[in-house]
């Protein structure tokens, strides 16, 4: 335990030369995803080194892989990659986000798997994913479904699933929040959101929102998570940050808009110099 502490907390003023970039794509795609990003953090930083994670068979493991599974061949990865590093940054898009916190709060600082300094998550899945659709809701929440997609985040807000992982990292399951204190040792921990985005549902998500039975949308601010989590005290230290993307759709914070979200923003939080991001208009 003593270890695990010296660990997370040391990653908070850990510098650069110490710390690897790790990329985690999304559902459905492989590390190509995420290589426009990847090209412009080798072209600007040389000296980084930055890892675009390949979780076992790519594309076809991040649809059908079991979540538990996923995850634990994502963290294995990574410690694999990052062994001369005792910590990383972690830059997650979509499903990444999902993967990337399972790992910041299941794995991260514990046997030898580095520790997190940063974790700026993009248009990912925070609070859950549900779509309003009758047909489509009753095949995704059947039993035979997730056998075939068990992605681990799926939520319908009328319905209790503390099994999923996505309830385990939450603290849905009725048990302590695993992870609470690689959380709070953070340095930063960012969420980009877009109202825009036609992939994530709500489209908040990214930041915690999900529906209430009525499926209204119940902001992040106005739950418990936002305490139980750590997230309110990181946001009064100045370490929990969520930034607006007016207009962009799901693929533009990696692909069509990915050299304005680095030049404006992912390259400021990074180098720990500007804690905001410039504006994103359509």
């Amino acid at each position: 335990m003593i270890i695990l502490i010296f660990s997370i907390q040391y990653c908070t003023n850990a510098v650069d030369s110490e710390t690897a970039i790790v990329l985690i794509h999304g559902f459905g795609v492989g590390t190509w995803r995420m290589r426009p990003l990847q090209k412009l953090l080798n072209r600007d930083w040389p000296d980084r080194t930055v890892i675009n994670l390949d979780i076992l068979t790519g594309a076809l493991s991040s649809i059908f892989e079991n979540p538990e599974r996923y995850v634990r061949a994502a963290a294995d990865e990574i410690r694999t990659r990052s062994s001369n590093f005792q910590c990383i940054d972690l830059v997650v898009h979509s499903q990444g986000g999902f993967v990337g916190r399972s790992y910041l709060q299941l794995y991260s600082g514990n046997s030898n798997y580095p520790g997190v300094r940063n974790f700026i998550a993009m248009s990912s899945v925070q609070g859950g994913y549900y779509r309003n659709i009758k047909l489509a809701d009753k095949i995704i929440n059947s039993n035979n479904y997730q056998l075939i997609v068990p992605t681990g985040y799926w939520r319908n807000p009328n319905l209790s699933n503390t099994n999923s992982l996505l309830s385990i990292i939450n603290g849905n399951n009725g048990g302590p929040i695993p992870g609470h204190d690689q959380i709070l040792n953070l340095k930063q921990f960012v969420c980009f959101y877009s109202y825009q985005d036609e992939v994530l549902k709500p489209p908040t998500t990214s930041r915690f929102d999900f529906y209430d039975s009525n499926l209204n949308v119940v902001e992040l601010e106005d739950q418990n998570l936002y305490v139980d989590l750590g997230l309110k005290q990181l946001f009064d230290q100045g370490r929990f940050q969520t930034f607006e993307f007016t207009g962009f759709k799901h693929g533009y914070f990696v692909k069509q808009r990915i050299n304005d979200v680095w030049s404006k923003c992912l390259k400021g939080l990074l180098s720990g110099g500007s804690q905001t991001c410039g504006s994103f208009k359509q």
